[in-house]
């Protein structure tokens, strides 16, 4: 029997290939005028974030940074590209297009907040939690990393394109990544703590539902069954001081409020007809 091995990559969704399209254009484009074009680092560094320029109101720069990868290096574009291509089909598939874009860039921006909270809380911390300008999608892959793990906890996944690994292994693998950042910080131009906020958004938006909308539903049906168990506002008495019961007279105290009448409604206005004469039969 002619057996077959055949190797299918993953049909990115319309979210992903927008989005892949823009880190390239951007990659491509910018490196050119950085290193060629007079003014050219400038439109690049115009593009990055600080603590200082987001503080001052250019917000901007949350969106624009995490879509930036280094001018001076192919391999940053590459590895972008790539670590973006093989896990967000399979997400950008289970949660629709809208979804998966507001996940990505939530997660870029949440990585660039943590890195500027910290940045304000301990302003005289090492050099690696400051960074002098911000770039780089890290964040969003991490968080990406975080969301497919958990919806594929049990599904082998191959690390390197040589180790297989579970999507539980691969959940931990992610985390000992974003340690390993804190050793070697000259890897990650987001700051080393960028990533810890993809993998915070990652735990909370991850999965069907995410963490933040179970909660979300389980508050608002504690919310329900309180309404509808409260106690009814009790009615004032006739003038006579006689209580009027607000029970209806047409259903005993105790009786469901609905009943199921076998046959059907027509079956059962058959039974109340009074029978018809049987001398008008013949």
């Amino acid at each position: 029997m002619d057996e077959r091995v055949t190797l299918a990559l993953p049909r990115p969704g319309p979210g992903l290939k927008v989005l892949l399209l823009v880190v390239a254009i951007l990659g491509i484009s910018l490196a050119i005028a950085y290193s060629y074009l007079p003014g050219g680092q400038s439109l690049f560094l115009a593009l990055t974030a600080s603590s200082d320029s987001v503080l001052d109101g250019q917000v901007w720069r949350l969106f624009t940074a995490g879509l930036l990868t280094s001018p001076a290096r192919l391999g940053h574009l590459l590895f972008t590209l790539m670590a973006f291509y093989f896990l967000s089909p399979d997400l950008e598939r289970r949660w629709g297009t809208w979804r998966f874009i507001r996940f990505v860039g939530i997660a870029l921006v949440a990585g660039f907040l943590l890195s500027i909270a910290v940045d304000r809380a301990i302003p005289g911390g090492p050099a690696a939690l400051h960074p002098r300008m911000m770039f780089g999608s890290t964040a969003g892959i991490t968080a990406i990393a975080i969301a497919w793990s958990k919806v594929n906890a049990q599904q082998t996944v191959r690390l390197f394109f040589l180790v297989p690994v579970t999507g539980r292994q691969f959940f931990w693998f992610t985390i000992a990544m974003c340690l390993l950042g804190l050793v070697y910080p000259d890897g990650v131009p987001e700051g080393v703590l960028s990533p810890f906020g993809g993998v915070l958004v990652g735990v909370l938006l991850g999965g069907t539902p995410s963490v933040v909308r179970a909660t979300y539903l389980r508050i608002k049906l504690a919310l329900l069954r309180r309404q509808a168990g409260a106690p009814s506002v009790p009615l004032s008495p006739p003038a006579s001081g006689k209580t009027k019961s607000t029970t209806s007279p047409s259903r005993r105290a105790g009786a469901p409020l609905l009943r199921v009448v076998q046959g059907g409604a027509d079956d059962e206005l058959r039974k109340r007809r009074p029978p018809k004469d049987k001398r008008y039969l013949n």
